[in-house]
């Protein structure tokens, strides 16, 4: 059995009202079948989304020898760790969960660091009576907790804890994040004192008393590196496909069809090409489109899934979208993103829904892991520069400028673009420049990654959708994090080592673009409808802070522009999301 759920419960026996209230507000996230179960003191609760094995037997919360076990995710090596650990026992199920239970059971938490998924799960140690809340080594899923006096509550998100914490106060420093960096989930804090987050690779265990221990479990290293791939880049290509095409054969396990989106960028390139191609796997391709825009992708991909005669499903943009709808998203988001693009993403997943598909592929976590986003390659350039390699840092600098997309205002002229070069020298060579690395473990662990996990799972979930992505499979994690600079920026591009796979296979039109989109929405077109334009002027108006009166006077500024552009969108939307917090979490 694979699930992709909600978890709940308390380290007391509540009220069914109590109980109907979780179960409502996260229905979304299982519709398939949901339970409550009580043990000792404990009540423990759990909504399904079945993949596989829709026998009643798989249900959850499961109990095996008076251990329970509520599980949200995928253990996607089950059937290995069940070969490996459990080839004596007699299974009951044919599921990921039961696994997850008898290992939890026979090795108690060691058994964590064996895991290869995306989960947090809850489980009952009857021998001690305390209750394990367990997160990922990545966030992949969420899971969130607050207390009251000795009770504690935890559920998957964060709509149940509010009521129960009684907190109207935000969180300073999250808020402060937001505003100044775009960023959000990357600690134990949420946005309202009183509600937190079990950290990634961390568990939370609970006693009776309602006291709790935070724990990490992942320190980083859980994978063993083949040494001899580094002997030289055809020999580590190789490896390295080998490794991600093991993920993504993983990924693929299941019993009901497989879709991806696909941008024509990079890593939903690489992923779907290595599926087709590895695993002559019948993905089908989904695409959001925006005709005659210069975000619009769907020409590449069009021609990339010619190539395997396959024909993709386009979603188009809306011509009329409005905030009234994108308020609706920032409400399943439970806190803003970087920018409206939710809408977009919400209508292809809504799309993906409609046409039967339950299991979703994607490419998140490959640009904050190799280096894909323009300022990165910059700070690879600076590390070409302190090396005294100014030859590859002029041909990285250059491949800064291709990356810089013209259609979001970002690149610079050519003549402006040397004398950037020659100051950047001036500049690194005088004082300390940050480097790739530092920029890449600022973006996975506080700056991008961690708000891009949380939309995508609860965009996904509002559909009741499972999204499975590649590139968070822990291996390729830590075999991204050993990989020289060369193979994350260098003159063929950034995210070099996914550009060589492509080469090889002959996709110029892919490998060759440089430019950054991703699966992008046409932000001028929304903020520069008329209709838009008013309902934003009332809502920035209304928004007050003292301490960003800066940002709502740039916000102000650019709502009043003739042409509002790609870079006046972020104050804008700023000031807007955070009015939408107060109004949507003040009483």
């Amino acid at each position: 059995m694979i699930f992709l759920c909600s978890i709940f419960g308390f380290n007391t026996i509540v009220s069914p009202p109590l109980i109907a209230r979780f179960v409502d507000v996260m229905r979304h996230r299982g519709p398939d079948y949901e339970s409550v179960t009580s043990v000792s003191t404990w009540t423990l609760g759990h909504q399904r989304l079945s993949i596989i094995d829709r026998t009643s037997e798989a249900n959850q919360p499961m109990s095996l020898n008076e251990n329970v076990l509520a599980f949200n995710g995928e253990i996607y090596n089950y059937l290995e760790l069940s070969a490996t650990h459990l080839s004596h026992e007699p299974l009951l199920t044919h599921s990921d969960t039961e696994v997850l239970l008898r290992c939890l059971n026979k090795y108690g938490v060691s058994i964590l660091n064996e895991l290869n998924g995306m989960f947090a799960f809850s489980w009952f140690d009857s021998t001690r009576n305390k209750l394990i809340l367990c997160r990922d080594r990545y966030g992949v899923k969420p899971l969130h907790w607050t207390r009251q006096g000795r009770n504690v509550y935890f559920s998957s998100e964060i709509k149940p804890l509010v009521g129960i914490a009684h907190s109207e106060e935000f969180e300073s420093q999250v808020i402060d994040a937001f505003v100044n960096d775009t960023a959000t989930d990357f600690d134990e804090k949420t946005f309202l004192k009183g509600i937190y987050q079990v950290p990634p690779g961390n568990y939370l265990e609970v006693d009776s008393q309602g006291n709790v221990k935070l724990v990490r479990w992942y320190h980083g290293a859980d994978f063993s590196v083949d040494e001899a791939c580094f002997k030289d880049e055809n020999t580590l290509i190789d490896y390295y496909e080998d490794i991600l095409s093991d993920s993504i054969r993983m990924r693929l396990r299941s019993d009901v069809p497989v879709c991806i989106t696909l941008s024509g960028g990079l890593d939903s390139s690489v992923i779907y090409t290595l599926a087709k191609e590895n695993f002559s796997s019948a993905i089908k391709p989904f695409t959001f489109m925006h005709p005659g825009a210069e975000t619009d992708e769907s020409e590449k991909v069009g021609k990339l899934v010619g190539r395997y005669g396959d024909t993709f499903c386009g979603i188009h943009a809306s011509e009329n979208e409005d905030f009234h709808e994108i308020m609706s998203a920032l409400d399943i988001l439970e806190f803003p993103i970087w920018n409206p693009s939710a809408i977009g993403y919400l209508k292809t997943y809504k799309a993906i829904k409609d046409s039967g598909f339950t299991v979703v592929i994607e490419g998140h976590g490959a640009d904050e892991q190799l280096g894909g986003y323009p300022y990165m390659v910059h700070a690879a350039c600076n590390d070409y520069i302190k090396a005294g390699n100014f030859c590859k840092a002029f041909d990285v600098y250059s491949v800064a400028r291709a990356t810089e997309n013209p259609a979001l205002n970002q690149r610079a002229s050519g003549i402006k673009h040397i004398l950037k070069f020659l100051l950047m020298v001036a500049r690194v060579l005088g004082r300390q420049a940050n480097g790739l690395e530092f920029m890449l473990d600022d973006a996975f662990h506080y700056k991008i990654l961690p708000i891009v996990l949380r939309a995508f799972d609860r965009l996904t979930m509002s559909q009741s959708l499972e999204s499975r992505a590649p590139f968070m499979d822990y291996r390729i994690v830590e075999l991204n994090r050993r990989l020289p600079i060369e193979q994350k920026v260098s003159a063929i591009g950034s995210k070099s080592i996914l550009r060589r796979l492509l080469k090889r296979r002959g996709l110029d039109f892919i490998y060759k673009d440089q430019a950054k989109m991703g699966f992008a929405s046409d932000l001028p077109k929304l903020f520069n409808n008329p209709k838009n334009i008013k309902y934003l002027n009332s809502v920035v108006g209304k928004f007050h802070d003292s301490r960003y009166v800066d940002l709502k006077a740039k916000a102000v500024h650019a709502l009043a522009k003739n042409t509002i552009t790609w870079t006046d969108t972020e104050a804008i939307w700023k000031c807007f999301a955070l009015e939408w917090v107060r109004s949507r979490y003040k009483s």
